[in-house]
């Protein structure tokens, strides 16, 4: 069974975790508890898990330095973030180190973490054979020998002279020339298991040439990667080779969608020409086939050919501003988000960086699921709608599908907000009635909006759209219209403040004169004289 920790600081929220989940049942075993990165570290030396479950925000040492030296430690170990909608600028950091799965703790069912739990699952149990065990067993079973080159494409082969027995008894002493070949579906219907069937039986018959074929296994991820071997000599013969590949590549991707129906993207390494080169092969492969974001998914790209290289990116950072954002949404500026979005996604393709892309994508959605919220009074609604987000932004493979999604959905939630606008406006009309009998009382933004049945961002936001001024405005200008009314008579300025819902008699006088230009005092003698 596979071995899972949890980190997280409160108790409550662990005890939550580890009863929403039959783990035994499903396969994997729970070895340890902690309250933060520390405690956890101690746990992961005693045995090192499989899966790793943490939170981002906690003591002694939080969930981004956790994972960077669990990554530091093992690049092998599947991590699961924890997180709320408000920690999203920290679990940005750990995107970047790699995570498998990232979950909002609100949004949370038992079933969601279940499914998570065994997607990861599925991806351990397809190369389950860990290179460890050809210390036990040198047998050549073809298991055997795609865990032993699994472990090259993660560990790299720094001390492959000590393992020379190994390559021996699995027949690769010899290594012949190759490139490497990562072949990424885009599918998420189909089981680790079943993709790499469908590749495997496509390469055994009409794909690539298997004389030419040396050695075909699985990584973590369940792609398949294929070591194609090439005659002895480099040059221009070299550069004829990597053009037969590529034919032969995109063969077989179009072989794969007539027979299934699914688009394949191929990502070719440099040439190899030790076992010590294959993990760097590996990550040139693979960060190829990442390229498909920008120049589209259901074709080979070669590393380090003309279609990878970009003139210099541009300088500064690409950031999101959130409340800039939802300033337009809640105008209903339909148009200019469409600009904004538009505008952030150029930048992205001139960046040509595949987590970069993930990063604003993610921040994007949280953006999208904090809305929604505001506007919809249907909890169960709103919870299905960011499943099904997470879901279609899982499916998109390029660029361009991201930015057409993330308009479309924008542009979905200003629709809805316009529909229930009118509905609403009478809200706002009963709001405004209940401050001018109530403004001596205490009434805050969260009372008044809980008073006419509205979240309190989507009201403050509309309550200006109808009024022309914020809430706080409306309510001290009242406040201060009321005051000046009182100040004709024989009442002191602290006493008319007390009178209004303005306790301090200092900031009293400080909002009175801010709003007329005169202090308390100021103005009662300038009614007096022009009544005298």
């Amino acid at each position: 069974m596979h071995r899972v920790i949890i980190v997280e600081d409160e108790f409550i929220v662990r005890y939550g975790i580890r009863s929403m989940i039959d783990w035994e049942k499903i396969g994997l075993d729970l070895i340890g508890e902690a309250a933060n990165g520390r405690e956890a570290l101690d746990i992961i030396e005693a045995g090192m898990p499989d899966i790793l479950i943490t939170d981002i925000k906690m003591p002694v040492m939080d969930g981004i330095e956790l994972i960077a030296e669990v990554r530091r430690i093992s690049p092998d170990i599947k991590i699961i973030i924890l997180s709320n909608l408000e920690d999203f600028q920290y679990a940005k950091e750990a995107i970047k180190h790699g995570v498998s799965e990232y979950l909002i703790k609100s949004d949370m069912m038992p079933r969601d973490f279940e499914q998570a739990l065994l997607k990861i699952k599925e991806s351990l149990d397809a190369v389950r054979n860990s290179t460890s065990d050809q210390t036990l067993s040198f047998r050549s079973e073809p298991a055997h020998k795609e865990s032993f080159l699994l472990g090259l494409l993660e560990r790299g082969s720094g001390k492959i002279n000590d393992e020379e027995q190994i390559l021996g008894k699995f027949g690769l002493s010899h290594f012949h020339p190759a490139y490497l070949l990562h072949i990424s579906l885009n599918t998420s219907e189909l089981g680790y298991a079943e993709r790499q069937s469908l590749i495997r039986n496509n390469l055994e018959q009409e794909g690539l040439p298997h004389s030419r074929i040396y050695e075909v296994f699985p990584d973590r991820q369940g792609e398949i990667n294929v070591l194609f071997s090439v005659s002895e000599s480099e040059g221009d013969a070299g550069s004829a080779e990597i053009e037969v590949l590529r034919h032969q590549a995109d063969q077989l991707i179009h072989r794969v969608f007539e027979q299934s129906g699914l688009c394949a993207t191929i990502g070719i390494s440099g040439r190899i020409r030790e076992w010590s080169e294959v993990k760097n092969a590996y990550d040139q492969a693979v960060n190829a086939v990442k390229q498909k974001l920008f120049l589209g998914s259901g074709r080979v790209i070669v590393h380090g050919s003309d279609a990878l290289r970009i003139s210099a990116p541009p300088m500064g950072a690409i950031s999101i501003s959130s409340l800039q954002v939802q300033s337009m949404v809640y105008a209903f500026q339909s148009k200019e988000l469409t600009e904004y979005i538009e505008h952030l996604f150029e930048q992205l393709a001139a960046r040509r960086d595949a987590e970069l892309v993930q990063i604003i994508s993610l921040e994007l959605l949280m953006i999208l699921m904090t809305l929604w919220p505001d506007v919809s009074k249907d909890a169960q609604q709103v919870l299905e709608l960011k499943k099904r987000y997470f879901e279609e932004l899982s499916r998109l493979e390029t660029l361009e599908q991201s930015r057409m999604w993330f308009i479309q959905a924008f542009d979905a939630l200003v629709q809805h907000m316009i529909e229930i606008y009118k509905g609403d406006r009478s809200s706002i009309i009963k709001a405004t009635q209940y401050i001018q009998q109530y403004y001596h009382q205490e009434i805050s933004l969260q009372s008044i909006s809980s008073l006419v049945h509205l979240s309190k961002n989507y009201f403050a936001n509309l309550f200006k759209k109808e009024v022309g001024e914020s809430f706080l405005e409306y309510l001290t200008r009242i406040r201060i219209e009321k005051a000046k009314t009182l100040l004709t008579g024989e009442l002191k300025a602290g006493e008319v403040g007390g009178l209004v819902g303005i306790q301090d008699p200092k900031y009293f006088s400080k909002v009175f004169k801010k709003i007329t230009g005169l202090s308390p005092s100021e103005y009662r003698i300038l009614v007096r004289e022009i009544h005298k």
